[in-house]
């Protein structure tokens, strides 16, 4: 899959949030594989928020249930702050009811990965997210 000079991944600063050190290594390794050099990880949603707060992040890659905040909790914080609420974030994670779905949706997140997930998809909804880049357009 081809990206665009505008979603060059090369370019994009992305964190990784997941308490799981294995699931952050393997995405680490998909979005190296694809060209991504600026990678950030964080094991829970507080060190991620003031990761976001405190540089210039352009996608969060965050898994739903973690200790101390969850994905959805750091999802809506990123959302009511003005000055980072243009973050594109890409849940990933293993629910998959309707319910949460549907709260993921409107809490605005861009992009919905169901674990357990093959590298591909990961790399199609990241490029797929970064097309939706609002501070781009």
């Amino acid at each position: 899959m081809e990206l665009n000079q505008a979603t060059n991944l090369a370019e994009k600063a992305v964190l990784i949030v997941d308490d799981m050190t294995s699931i952050r290594q393997f995405l680490r390794s998909i979005l190296r594989e694809n060209g991504c050099n600026k990678i950030l990880e964080a094991s829970n949603g507080v060190e991620a928020l003031g990761i976001v707060k405190n540089n210039y992040i352009d996608m969060v890659v965050s898994d739903w249930n973690m200790p101390k905040m969850d994905g959805l909790e750091l999802l809506q914080n990123i959302r009511d702050d003005e000055q980072i609420k243009e973050t594109l974030f890409l849940m990933v994670t293993s629910e998959s009811e309707k319910d949460s779905v549907v709260k993921a949706i409107q809490s605005t997140v861009d992009g919905y990965i169901v674990k357990p997930f093959a590298p591909v998809t990961v790399f199609k909804q990241v490029v797929d997210t970064f097309k939706k880049q609002r501070r781009y357009k």
